[in-house]
């Protein structure tokens, strides 16, 4: 391998860093856009964790810059979710330490173990990238996604309730504990909580109606917070953000890592990594297609893996890639993967120089702002979709949701996952094998077929390897039963064949020949007829007996002795296809 090439897989900022002068003016322009609405968002962010809101623009620093910087797209922009921030939020309700919970230990103690569980989930997500599991969302169900979307939504509305009532409660993991937790003390409810939370609702509505590239959340917050001091929200119950260190991210260190506690993080931040891996893989793909870039998969989990690492030594939550965020860089012009670095860079200023002002932020103003992105978060025409197209899609979609609400996030993902590829592996080992009459479309060119009623044809499709095998076998035996003299199998629609498949075959023209039936192959692609060759099937049958187009096939059926050797005009069978799948 060549230096260049080796220099530019190391660094894949390189060649973009040679011309990026051009560039400079548009990626500045972008990257400010962006830091406007980030920040805000990011406060927003770590308060669903169950964080201080510094958290959440820690993230949106030094990982931002590590994910952009070894990415594959150009404009897609990491830092925390609304997905990742409530899987962070249910895995310190559920984990346990000495027998306290995470979320009930003082903030000190328990950031070693969120920096703990963002750096596993960054190591869980290099090693897919260096594994070349790029392609791993291809295998993750829509419904999936859409229900486990709709599921974080509505936990993040319900979780927000407190604090636009202005209840004192203690967070409650799941749906339906923290509605029961909030109403059983709704007389408590503060009148200028709600009224806040709605003037921030309505705002940022205007704010989003005026345009959709305007940092909407950053001017609600702003003028809240000046009728906050005006009026005097304190005074009158409501929360305010308070203090924010006015300095750069510090140095953290994860919790020491030892074999019971990478077990119970473990879960949590395989969960955490899918998500990741799901959305950014998700987004990356869409953006880069606006554009037509090539993407690759596996470079953006390895960048996702970093940026989560840079996270957990620089105080920052987990995250992944933002579709707010990417679409708003893409709209505003940005041009290189340096427009996401200088969102990151223009993060610092809002630190170092607003830090104190965001003391005076109402907590329901963020919290009206949560609840309209939630909203946002629910696509009624995707769950419509989901519902009415497949049976199997709504029960995936009803059981995603269903967990979200019942269980916790990590296991909803995972679930749904697991479920994904259940239905993967079930579609992929069900073939289907096709007996073909006289009449049918493929056969229109072979009258003489009314007259034989001892050939039988049948089209397999599909992949026949060792997860269809089952299946295969027990079609194949039904169709042992039809009394033939010829079969004829077409597998040119088979694209893939394994030993499996290919004993399976052999197992079925071996049974044929026992019974004085003559096989006719019909193999189209080189790779199935190689597998079939080096296998032996083809040593039972004689190289006459093996075609590769239907044409082929049928000419030397016609010449077998149970078949008429002209054609013929008479009346036959019904012109029908029997089908079993």
């Amino acid at each position: 391998m060549r230096f260049s090439s080796l220099l530019q897989r190391l660094f894949p900022f390189i060649d973009d860093l040679r011309t990026w002068r051009q560039d400079i003016r548009a990626d500045m322009t972008a990257g400010l856009s962006v830091a406007f609405v980030a920040v805000p968002q990011a406060m927003a962010y770590a308060l669903i964790a169950g964080l201080p809101p510094q958290y959440g623009i820690y993230a949106s620093i030094a990982p931002v810059i590590i994910a952009a910087l070894w990415g594959s797209s150009r404009y897609l922009v990491a830092g925390p979710t609304n997905a990742t921030a409530m899987i962070l939020f249910s895995a310190l309700a559920q984990l346990s330490v000495g027998g306290t919970l995470l979320s009930a230990l003082p903030m000190e103690e328990r950031l070693p173990y969120v920096m703990g569980l963002t750096l596993l989930t960054g190591l869980i997500q290099i090693i897919m990238g260096m594994a070349r599991l790029g392609d791993l969302t291809n295998f993750v169900s829509h419904s999936v996604i859409v229900g486990f979307t709709t599921g974080a939504a509505l936990l993040i509305a319900a979780g927000q309730l407190k604090t636009v009532l202005g209840i004192q409660i203690q967070s409650a993991p799941g749906f339906f504990p923290q509605l029961y937790a909030t109403f059983t003390q709704y007389t408590l409810f503060n009148y200028w909580s709600l009224g806040v939370t709605l003037a921030s609702m309505l705002c940022f509505w205007l704010f989003k109606r005026f345009s959709t590239r305007f940092p909407s959340a950053l001017f609600t917050l702003l003028l809240l917070s000046i009728a906050g001091v005006i009026l005097d929200f304190r005074s009158h119950g409501v929360s305010l953000t308070g203090a924010i260190p006015q300095s750069l991210p510090p140095l953290s260190l994860p919790a020491d890592f030892n074999l019971e506690i990478i077990r119970e993080l473990f879960t949590p931040a395989l969960a955490l990594a899918l998500m990741g891996a799901v959305e950014s893989l998700a987004i990356g793909k869409r953006l880069s297609a606006v554009r037509e870039d090539q993407f690759h998969g596996s470079q953006e989990l390895f960048a996702q893996g970093m940026g989560n690492i840079a996270a957990a030594f620089t105080s920052g939550m987990p995250g992944c890639g933002s579709f707010t965020r990417s679409a708003l860089n893409l709209a505003v012009g940005a041009r290189t993967r340096f427009a996401a670095v200088a969102s990151g860079i223009f993060v610092i200023p809002f630190l170092l120089i607003l830090a104190p002002a965001a003391a005076w932020i109402p907590l329901p103003a963020l919290a009206g702002i949560l609840l309209m992105l939630s909203f946002g978060m629910i696509n009624w025409e995707e769950i419509r979709f989901c519902l009415v197209t497949t049976r199997m899609d709504r029960y995936v979609f009803l059981t995603t949701v269903g967990s979200a609400l019942l269980l916790d996030l990590e296991h909803a993902i995972l679930l749904g996952v697991l479920l994904s590829l259940g239905l993967f592996i079930h579609r992929s080992s069900h073939p289907s094998i096709t007996r073909l009459r006289a009449g049918a479309d493929e056969l229109t060119l072979w009258p003489w077929l009314k007259n034989c009623p001892r050939l039988c044809i049948y089209m397999i499709e599909g992949t026949l390897c060792f997860g269809a095998i089952n299946e295969l076998e027990r079609q194949l035996r039904e169709q042992e039963s039809q009394h033939a003299r010829v079969v004829l199998l077409h597998l040119a629609r088979v694209f893939w064949l394994d030993a499996s498949g290919a004993h399976a075959l052999i197992h079925f023209t071996e049974r044929c020949l026992a019974k004085d039936m003559q096989i006719v192959l019909v193999v189209g692609n080189t790779h199935v007829l190689k597998t079939l060759r080096r296998s032996g099937l083809l040593d039972l049958l004689d190289d006459a007996y093996v075609a590769h187009t239907l044409q082929e096939g049928m000419a030397l059926c016609q010449k077998l002795p149970c078949c008429p050797q002209e054609s013929s005009t008479q009346e036959g069978y019904p012109l029908v296809t029997d089908k079993k799948e």
